[in-house]
């Protein structure tokens, strides 16, 4: 995954919660993100690659595939896989208090993880978190224009230290697969990670910045997420508590 690097303005303007756009771009303000943990070389991913691609098709659930590189061994590299995808699944793992990683993983919200080819688990999950107050609880209000996009977050004990990053990803690839478990099988992608940037962290006075529209299309990637996300004491990521979707750049 590479990570890019944006020249922001921070303002001091005052931004209302709607979002307002002049481009064709679409946003949306999902209840939960569930991030998958995938390989093209893992014969039992194709049936969790699937359901993301299901979740892709909506609004209420952010799904987002991380391709990790340690299945490239078996005579398939991964197109998409990549060193820092695999050290935020260890990263998760070291969080959640677990000794191994796994594929397909699905980690929600930050907060839990199941079998990422278990869509009534993910289901439930989601459910528990959302019920327990542990779902998007902190609105990043978002203003966007011709040339620009604006975001707010409040200052909150929700918000507080919480870092913003910015995940671009492609809503959809298909690959054909030579080599490994999957040899021969032409399987389809969605909501590939492909970069992330972390914009700034929220403190006594929120967080509130500007960036060009143009620099976002620039890198060719049809789809953005700006995730709000804790860490824990180690700084591994953890919780998850907001997140807007910018799709169609």
């Amino acid at each position: 995954m590479r990570k890019l690097l944006f020249s922001f303005m921070l303002t001091a303007s005052a931004m209302g919660f709607g979002l307002t756009s002049l481009s064709a771009a679409e946003i949306t303000y999902p209840k939960a993100v569930v991030e998958l943990f995938t390989s093209q070389g893992c014969y039992s991913c194709p049936p969790a690659d699937k359901i993301i691609g299901e979740y892709s098709k909506g609004s209420e659930v952010l799904g987002l595939s991380w391709h990790v590189d340690y299945w490239d061994y078996l005579g398939w590299k991964d197109v998409f896989g990549s060193k820092s995808n695999t050290q935020r699944q260890y990263g998760y793992a070291r969080a959640l208090k677990e000794r191994q990683v796994y594929t397909p993983q699905a980690v929600i919200n930050g907060r839990t993880h199941t079998v990422g080819s278990n869509k009534g688990k993910i289901k439930t999950a989601m459910g528990i978190l959302n019920s327990s107050k542990r779902g998007m609880i902190v609105p990043i209000k978002a203003t966007m224009t011709d040339t620009s996009i604006k975001i707010n977050i409040e200052n909150s004990l929700d918000a507080a230290d919480a870092t913003l990053y910015m995940v671009f990803f492609n809503k959809e690839h298909k690959v054909k697969i030579k080599r490994g478990e999957n040899g021969g099988k032409t399987l389809s992608y969605h909501n590939v990670v492909h970069a992330s940037q972390a914009l700034g962290m929220v403190k006594a006075n929120g967080l509130e910045m500007e960036f060009p529209i143009a620099e976002m299309k620039r890198h060719g990637y049809d789809g953005c997420a700006l995730i709000l996300q804790k860490s824990d004491s180690a700084g591994n990521p953890a919780a998850i508590v907001g997140a807007t979707v910018i799709t169609d750049l």
